[in-house]
């Protein structure tokens, strides 16, 4: 509401500090200027009389036009006062040192304070001398040069950057209302060849031939108090004019579109007020919303923690299988070992048979080839058995369980986790399209964005993992049903070979004879071994597959858990920047309750603002107006039938002085519009 009323009062201000200056341009050329009548609509300075003002005390009307000289720095010096009057027979009252007759050779006397002049001209003016009398306005005039003051005579053909400060004050020594009734007009005239840069914020500049004239225009009871500032060469400054008059304003303020702009503010201040709470319920929302993006960013941080301990313990857990792969491996040796022994030992049985050459000794040793490769045979479906049953995937599950870690929970939390991040992206999107949050939520939507994108990567690639690794496993286990099958059938069928050795030795060792039967029997046997020992290379040979394949699980086993890792730093950073978006929340939705009160106060404020205006454009009005009364004479009380008083206040220039030569002129006797030229 201040700034309101301060923005009405300027305004009115410059409207009438626009008329006044006009009227003081006229009033210059007319030299002396009459009271106005304060019954006008508009602003009028009249030159009629009002015909109702009493006319007592002087015998007829008069004018008063007060000079006052000062130094440069505004210190009066002098101050005497024209008066003008209607010819014929004219009593006035002054306290003057002297007083003179300007336009006539009619005869003045002076008899204290009266004054008395009887002149047949149509008009009288004369001259009276005041000493004791003091200006109604306080004037200085300061000068400074790069900073440091100096006095009108010092600072004179001085270079540098100038600034003069300018004050008006009221004069409290001086009687009378001459302070809050007359405006000022003060003319400061610079030469653009010795000044540049010229600044003055509070004058009107216009150029008047090669200088610039800068003019300050003071309401009445308003005084001044302003810098100017230039660039200046060899300093140098007219006199400084300031002239004064009496404004008596009567204005008609038409306000019905100011009122209507008034009524437009205040429903424009309740829409604010609406709207500023609305913003502030609606940035609580926002504040609940950024709470709860905060808590899930912290349970997925949570989870992503309690992945990478999962993952860790998933890595020891297929350790312990590839190790029981290996040892499984290593027994391949063995196996394959015996079978090279068995198939020497036939060899040897057939080379022996086939040369006729059979002993007890050398049918020993094929028993016991036999059983050992019975034996091993009997460890490898054992072993492959085992390994039936603890390769699957459901084995897989069961000992991540075993270590801390359920691999569905994991796949189930993963999605979740995927699926909360978009959410948080949706919701930062519904946040970003809310008026003045643009800004807020941008510059962090880029940064969240990047590192949610890489977390859900890594989430997803951890259950692509998780996948493989059952295809993988599954597929192991599916093969390992057939191998197992196949060994027990082998097995099943070298027992029954085994029986037969047994039987073939004992049959052997009771033979007497046809040993060419028997030689025939051997060759059969040995061929019929060699395809068994091609199948049982080939079994040791896809173990050792299974035992590198499992090394690439393990492989990606350590890449999954160096990306949970990466994930768990991601999802920290993810809630770090969480919590800097919900601290910075907190302090919008602080700000949007703050900014409800205070437009709630203003509301409130304003709610009467229509009258308050009305009630300011009065006071305005009775404050600029000036005086409303009859003139009032400057110079005795007594003087009561008075039309004008102008004040025309001339400072001393500031020059350059310069050597002059003195030379002897001879006095002429000046006419009445020399001398009167010659008060201007």
């Amino acid at each position: 509401m201040k700034d309101s009323k301060k923005c009405l009062k300027q305004g009115m201000k410059k409207g009438v500090s626009a008329a006044m200056a006009a009227a003081l341009a006229a009033g210059s050329v007319m030299g002396i200027w009459p009271c106005a009548p304060a019954n006008r609509a508009v602003a009028v300075w009249a030159a009629e009389t009002d015909p109702k003002q009493e006319k007592t005390g002087a015998s007829q009307a008069k004018e008063e036009v007060v000079y006052i000289t000062s130094d440069a720095g505004g210190t009066v010096k002098k101050m005497y006062v024209v008066n003008s009057f209607p010819g014929g027979e004219v009593t006035d009252y002054g306290d003057y040192s002297s007083v003179k007759i300007l336009n006539t050779d009619g005869e003045i006397s002076q008899n204290g304070d009266e004054i008395r002049i009887s002149s047949d001209a149509s008009s009288v003016y004369y001259q009276g001398e005041l000493t004791e009398r003091q200006s109604p306005w306080n004037i200085s005039l300061r000068y400074f040069l790069d900073g440091k003051e100096y006095s009108p005579e010092e600072i004179a053909g001085k270079s540098g950057n100038l600034e003069i400060h300018f004050q008006v004050t009221k004069n409290t020594e001086c009687e009378g209302s001459f302070y809050e009734d007359y405006a000022l007009q003060a003319a400061f005239l610079l030469d653009t060849e010795q000044c540049g840069n010229i600044s003055a914020p509070d004058a009107t500049i216009a150029n008047v031939g090669s200088s610039k004239q800068l003019t300050y225009t003071i309401l009445p009871g308003e005084g001044i108090d302003t810098v100017l500032t230039a660039d200046v060469t060899e300093f140098s400054m007219d006199a400084v004019s300031i002239n004064g008059i009496r404004l008596n304003l009567n204005v008609d303020v038409d306000d019905a579109d100011l009122k209507e702009k008034v009524g437009e503010l205040i429903d424009a201040t309740v829409k604010l007020d609406d709207g500023a709470r609305e913003l502030s319920s609606g940035t609580e929302e926002l504040q609940d919303g950024s709470a709860r993006l905060k808590d899930g960013t912290l349970e997925l941080k949570t989870g992503m923690e309690d992945l990478d301990d999962g993952a860790a313990a998933l890595q020891e857990g297929l350790a312990a299988v590839q190790n029981g792969l290996d040892a499984l491996n290593a027994q391949s040796g063995t196996l394959t070992g015996g079978s090279k022994e068995f198939q020497a030992a036939l060899a040897t049985i057939q080379s022996a048979v086939n040369a006729v050459s059979v002993d007890s000794e050398e049918l020993s040793q094929l028993t016991a080839a036999s059983g050992q490769i019975r034996q091993a045979l009997t460890e490898l479906s054992g072993g492959a058995a085992a390994l039936q049953d603890g390769l699957g995937y459901a084995q897989y599950q069961a000992l991540m369980k075993e270590n801390g870690l359920d691999i569905e929970e994991l796949k189930a939390g993963n999605q979740e986790a995927v699926k909360t991040i978009e959410d948080y992206e949706a919701m930062l999107d519904r946040i970003g399209t809310i008026p003045g949050y643009e800004s807020l939520v941008e510059p962090l939507k880029v940064q969240l964005r990047a590192a949610a994108e890489q977390i859900k990567t890594l989430l997803n690639a951890n259950n692509a993992a998780i996948g493989g690794t059952e295809a993988y496993l599954n597929g192991l286990s599916g093969q390992l049903p057939a191998l197992t099958e196949g060994l027990n059938t082998l097995e099943t069928q070298y027992q029954t070979f085994d029986a037969s050795i047994s039987q073939l030795t004992v049959t052997l060792k009771g033979m007497t004879g046809n040993l060419s039967a028997l030689a025939d029997g051997i060759n059969l046997l040995n061929e019929t071994y060699k395809e068994l020992d091609g199948g049982i290379r080939a079994y040791t040979d896809g173990t050792a597959q299974l035992t590198a394949g499992y090394s690439q699980v393990m492989d990606g086993v350590a890449s999954l858990v160096k990306g949970t890792k990466t994930l768990t730093e991601g999802s920290g950073e993810l809630y770090d920047k969480t919590a800097e978006l919900y601290d910075g929340v907190v302090t919008l939705c602080d700000g949007a309750r703050e900014m409800a009160e205070g437009t709630g106060d203003f509301r409130s404020q304003t709610a009467d603002m229509d009258s308050q205006v009305d009630k300011e454009i009065d006071r305005l009005l009775e404050t600029i107006g000036g005086g409303s009364g009859p003139c009032v004479s400057f110079v005795s009380e007594k003087n009561t039938n008075v039309d004008a008083v102008q004040f025309v206040i001339t400072t001393d220039a500031i020059e350059i002085e310069e050597e002059q030569t003195v030379q002897t002129t001879e006095t002429e006797e000046l006419s009445f519009w020399e001398k009167l030229m010659q008060l201007f």
